[in-house]
């Protein structure tokens, strides 16, 4: 008897679990690649809920101004709704998505703005988790490297999708490079080239630093030739900091770890190689540091990775063709061990903000638009900025025709290397810290080790206003998300 009911109970088992798996495949919206469900899953939302003439609209980063419309042009075709957009520079879009906690008004449905927004703005309540829609759209990221797929997430749950393989690189001069090879091999027994660590980019930048009028390699310098260049500003130099750090900013209990002999040498290491840049580069941005690049007056450049294909393209560029890409190089990490990291510096993606009127819609733009197709289309686009970032990108024609096999093969290893930049609220305020203190060593007013205590301590009193015990978690749960490839420290 007891057999007789242990088999109906399995049975009946058996018969929920395959009724369930029926429902549950039945919720997935048909279509046999990622765009098509999402097509499939707009038009199905459209008519359930008997929309005419569905419009919605996107808060868009101005970059992306001249090459994101013909894709909202497409869309509408595809599913009828009339995609608008409203376009800010990407530095005012995080005050109007926290402006838009408070006004609750929907005006925006979806929002395109980089990873580092979404622990403030989740924590606003601006975003809409994207699970639920997820498990209809069935959207695909395989090919993207895990410290790159880990900024989609926060705290467990989806709010993000990339479409930008943003994480810095480190270009060099191939033409000066072949003209000084004999005798920098001479100086320093190997060929120039990608240097194996920051010491040696460094070691390049002395060695190429030459002053204007001067005659070297058979080449004459009518303008001065600087060592380096990179982003030295505030509100930039954070974004390449973790390059040198070579390891995380804080322990498992949020003791910020800058004020360790480790930290003390990232520092001096991001400082010392500025005297070997422009002047003026503390004061500096992209629009000043892209045409400096392509005038052809910096041996090397530390960079997103569009500034090479700004390079090749640009009709007032001296260095098209005359450029090699290399990975960010390595430092020594509080481990002892040689590692390479590269931050994902800014990295374009798309968010549903949760006072929509219609998230779910708007998910379907995101899934469709950041497909492993749609996306190749949108990362081959002459007029756009999307940078490689899915392992599709290597064989892809009109993505190599764009960005260079070279380029493709070379950000495609560094992806390896990509680290997320700090996910956790008040990330912003962290950084600010830390640029300023910076600043003022590279200015010379004063010391590494002071700054890393100036850092400590402001960064201590951060998390304290925040909620020590919330940023512990919040933390814990970025770092074992993968995002930053690095693990915590055993402690005994």
């Amino acid at each position: 008897m007891k057999r007789i009911i242990l088999a109906t109970l399995i049975l009946m088992g058996v018969t929920v679990f395959a009724a369930s798996t029926a429902i549950a495949a039945m919720m997935v919206h048909p279509g046999k690649t990622v765009e098509e469900r999402a097509i499939n899953g707009a038009k199905a939302y459209i008519k359930k809920h008997n929309l005419k003439n569905p419009k919605q609209t996107m808060l868009l980063i101005s970059l992306f101004k001249n090459s994101q419309p013909k894709y909202l042009r497409q869309w509408k075709k595809l599913t009828s709704v009339d995609m608008g957009s409203i376009q800010y520079g990407y530095t005012d879009i995080p005050a109007k998505i926290m402006a838009e906690a408070v006004a609750k008004t929907g005006q925006y449905d979806v929002i395109n703005h980089f990873p580092y927004v979404i622990p403030d703005a989740v924590g606003a309540g601006t975003l809409q988790p994207l699970d639920a829609y997820m498990a209809k759209g069935k959207p695909d990221f395989t090919g993207i490297d895990s410290g790159l797929l880990a900024q989609q997430s926060y705290k467990g749950k989806t709010y993000w999708f990339i479409l930008d393989g943003d994480h810095i690189a480190l270009f060099l001069r191939s033409d000066v490079m072949k003209a000084a090879a004999k005798e920098y091999k001479a100086k320093f027994g190997k060929a120039p080239g990608c240097p194996d660590t920051m010491a040696e980019w460094e070691q390049m930048a002395k060695f190429f630093h030459t002053k204007k009028g001067q005659t070297r390699w058979g080449m004459k310098f009518d303008q001065p030739l600087y060592g380096a260049q990179a982003y030295r500003s505030i509100n930039f130099s954070y974004r390449h900091f973790p390059a040198y750090m070579g390891g995380l900013l804080f322990d498992k209990n949020m003791k910020p770890l800058i004020n360790t002999p480790n930290g003390i040498r990232a520092i001096k290491e991001f400082t010392s190689i500025v005297k070997y840049m422009p002047p003026d580069v503390q004061g500096w941005g992209t629009p000043q540091l892209y045409p400096h690049w392509g005038s052809g007056r910096a041996f090397s450049f530390m960079s997103f990775p569009s500034a090479m294909g700004y390079a090749n393209r640009n009709p007032k560029s001296k260095i098209s063709g005359k450029q090699l890409a290399c990975p960010v190089p390595a430092v020594k990490g509080a481990s002892g061990k040689m590692v390479r990291r590269a931050p994902q510096a800014a990295g374009t993606g798309y968010m549903v903000n949760a006072h929509s009127k219609h998230p779910e819609l708007a998910y379907y733009f995101i899934q469709w638009f950041t497909g492993p197709t749609q996306g190749d289309i949108a990362i081959a686009d002459p007029a756009g900025f999307w940078d490689p970032m899915r392992m599709s990108n290597l064989t892809n024609k009109a993505v190599l025709a764009k960005h260079t096999e070279p380029f493709v093969k070379m950000t495609m290893k560094n992806a390896k290397n990509a680290i997320s930049l700090l996910m956790i609220e008040g990330n912003y305020e962290y950084f600010n810290v830390l640029d300023k203190n910076m600043a003022q060593v590279m200015q010379g007013n004063i010391s590494a080790e002071q700054a890393a205590k100036n850092v400590e301590k402001g960064w201590n009193n951060i998390t304290d206003d925040i909620g020590r015990k919330e940023q512990i978690a919040a933390w814990r749960a970025s770092v074992a998300s993968g995002a930053y490839i690095d693990k915590f420290a055993p402690t005994n």
